[in-house]
């Protein structure tokens, strides 16, 4: 049954129930009709910028594989094999052609096309369509200014109309320099607890900076004005990305 979410927020004081933060059927709820159903932020291109890099991440509670296939086209599948639901790839990023499985040894390319099963004549009997057993892709995926994002909605709006306005805030930011944003510094992860309802999760911060605010001396003492007040230059962002364990793939 779904909870009655109505009363919780107070819009005209600018209030929220704390019970938004810790009821386990509330976390539910959102899981399934914001996470599964939402543009979601899965990485920068910059963290994928040659042919086979992959960067591991998450959709809601579902792990996600985001990959640079051999051709140069991004790509994002869940990160679990057909056969068993087991983790595919246990590796934050890398560069890998293909993917085997741990459990079974199933084997994947980056394109998600399933190539290798172990003993498939023996096992299968050779009636194993290996065509019908890839990984399974998100619904849609697509880029903006470097910033790749992906929904399991096959109806969802295309991404420019879904971020709307925000992407003024979006270009005031990634292209305020000539060459854009890179990420560098990889990802800093430690384990916390998001809501009092959610499970033991790891959260991981990425730092995004421009080409220009590290191959030139950054001056300590330099500040600009805006109006009569200085403000130092500060030109750090962290973006934090909740990650937790999930298990779900056919037989």
């Amino acid at each position: 049954m779904a909870a009655d979410v109505t009363r919780l927020v107070d819009v005209e004081n600018g209030r929220i129930s704390r019970r938004i933060f810790v009821e386990r059927e509330i976390y539910e709820q959102e899981l399934e009709r914001i996470f599964a159903r939402c543009w979601l932020f899965l990485c920068h291109e910059s963290q994928i910028p040659r042919a086979g890099d992959f960067f591991s991440t998450y959709m809601g509670e579902d792990p996600v594989l985001v990959v640079r296939d051999t051709e140069g086209q991004l790509r994002a599948f869940l990160n679990v094999c057909r056969h068993r639901g087991n983790r595919l790839c246990r590796a934050d990023a890398g560069n890998a052609a293909t993917f085997t499985c741990a459990y079974h040894g199933w084997t994947y390319r980056n394109t998600g096309q399933l190539v290798g099963v172990p003993f498939i004549k023996e096992a299968y009997y050779g009636a194993l369509e290996r065509e019908r057993w890839g990984l399974v892709p998100v619904a849609q995926l697509e880029s903006y200014k470097g910033l790749v994002f992906a929904t399991f909605d096959p109806e969802a709006p295309p991404l420019g109309e879904y971020l709307g306005e925000m992407t003024w805030y979006l270009d005031a930011f990634f292209d305020r320099q000539e060459g854009g944003i890179e990420v560098v510094g990889g990802c800093t992860s430690g384990p916390c607890r998001a809501t009092g309802s959610s499970p033991p999760r790891t959260s991981q911060a990425t730092g995004i900076t421009s080409r220009g605010a590290i191959s030139r001396p950054f001056a300590v003492d330099s500040a600009v004005t805006f109006g009569s007040a200085p403000i130092r230059r500060a030109q750090r962002s962290r973006r934090a990305t909740a990650t937790a364990s999930c298990s779900s793939a056919p037989t």
